[in-house]
């Protein structure tokens, strides 16, 4: 077994609001924690999505890999007044984002 006490250890997302099992951890076992995140997600503007000459039409199936890219994607639907057909497939990386669609 590792020993991780008075460790400091990196963490790849923003710094947790409320309670969260980082802070049991860091009294246990006296630990320091560094909240940084390694990337974000930000919606491509419908210039930026208009230039890359992509119609949603023209695919039968789509992949949400989290939540933001499923409100983007039907942000990007409703600002280009596209009317997603009920053929339409969708995909999700995990339940929780499936649950969410």
């Amino acid at each position: 077994m590792i020993d991780i006490r008075g460790k400091k250890v990196l963490v790849a997302q923003p710094a947790p609001v409320n309670n969260s099992p980082y802070t049991e951890l860091q009294t246990k076992y006296n630990l320091t924690f560094d909240f940084q995140p390694f990337f974000k997600v930000e919606p491509v503007t419908s210039r930026n999505f208009r230039a890359q000459h992509v119609n949603i039409l023209d695919y039968s199936a789509i992949i949400f890999t989290s939540k933001s890219v499923i409100d983007s994607f039907f942000h990007i639907c409703e600002e280009f007044r596209i009317t997603v057909p009920e053929t339409m497939k969708y995909f999700c990386q995990n339940q929780q984002i499936a649950l969410y669609l």
